[in-house]
């Protein structure tokens, strides 16, 4: 392989996430919505019926499918979750990058008519709506903790310099709880709710 042929090859990638095609891919809408006068924003408790994460809150979104955007992704799930189509994308925010694989991709959108929303039962158990200035006035509760890395008796440490006294890096992990009357909203979906609050 010459020069030329690498020129190829890169001159026209998008850069994105590395090792991104190893992750699961998800795009979400954080919803907004006026009723009478003040803006609320929407969460879903998942159904009970869902194998993964029966009963927690999130945003309504799910997979990014393979000819898929990320932005597509999220208006089909919301619309498959919550009936509704007539939504305006604001922006994407920040990208969601975990430590166990996930990459998620959140917007924040406008529903236009509450009397849209018309329950996927089959995914959502049922809706609430927060007030936004609520979320704003009220801190997070925040816990932190360390994620430890259970290496393999095989691990090749002859590979590396300082074999098993190499001083490995510590990572952080945070977890972000937000109460609301008698919901937890906690999690990756309190992570993006804070970044999403953060930009107001």
């Amino acid at each position: 392989m010459d020069i030329e042929n690498i020129k190829s090859k890169i001159k026209d990638i998008k850069p994105y996430i590395n090792g991104w095609r190893k992750m699961r891919r998800s795009a979400i809408i954080i919803p907004i919505i006026n009723v009478d006068g003040e803006v609320q924003v929407l969460f879903e408790v998942r159904s009970k019926k869902l194998n993964s994460q029966p009963g927690d809150i999130c945003f309504p979104g799910g997979k990014i499918d393979d000819c898929e955007t990320p932005k597509t992704a999220a208006l089909r799930e919301i619309s498959e979750e919550l009936g509704v189509s007539n939504i305006e994308i604001i922006n994407e925010l920040d990208t969601v990058v975990r430590f166990d694989g996930i990459i998620i991709h959140p917007f924040v959108g406008v529903i236009e008519d509450v009397k849209e929303i018309n329950i996927n039962k089959d995914e959502v158990d049922h809706i609430f709506l927060v007030p936004l200035d609520y979320l704003i006035d009220h801190k997070y509760l925040e816990i932190n903790s360390k994620i430890k890395i259970d290496r393999p008796k095989d691990f090749p440490y002859d590979l590396i310099v300082n074999k098993e006294n190499y001083k490995f890096r510590e990572a952080g992990y945070r977890s972000l709880f937000y109460k609301y009357e008698d919901y937890n909203i906690w999690g990756i979906t309190a992570e993006m709710l804070q970044d999403f609050l953060d930009n107001l």
